[in-house]
């Protein structure tokens, strides 16, 4: 338990030098650009200029980034449609298959129920003539 306090303590001392680490950092910048040597013209001029070409790079990033995505989709679609033709092929062939032994089985199922009517009619002719004999 005591273990656990003191992880839980190490955490809470980490977070708070970091976030007095940021804010210093913070501070040090807007101070910094407060008292640069560049009148606050030139300050806010360059500032400007600099948010700029980052807004630029960042919808260029944006664009490259929509571009990669849509060949992504592209490219999935492209595979979906394939996957899919040869599904339909697959069924296709399964169904033709599966016609095929339909009708192999039918033909046998009609010659085995001939077979079978041939040897019940014998059965019932010979069972005529030991009735015959025994009578």
């Amino acid at each position: 338990m005591n273990v656990e306090k003191d992880k839980t303590s190490e955490k809470s001392c980490f977070l708070g030098i970091m976030a007095s680490l940021l804010v210093g950092l913070s501070v040090g910048f807007v101070v910094g650009i407060l008292f640069a040597p560049k009148s606050g013209k030139e300050t806010r001029k360059e500032i400007k200029e600099k948010s700029e070409e980052l807004i630029e790079k960042s919808k260029e990033g944006f664009d490259t980034f929509v571009g990669k995505t849509r060949e992504y989709v592209d490219k999935s679609k492209s595979k979906l449609a394939e996957i899919k033709s040869r599904s339909e092929e697959f069924i296709e062939k399964g169904k033709e298959k599966i016609t095929d032994v339909s009708r192999v089985l039918s033909s046998k199922a009609g010659k085995a129920k001939k077979k079978i009517e041939k040897v019940v009619e014998k059965g019932k002719d010979t069972a005529k003539k030991v009735e015959e004999d025994l009578s």
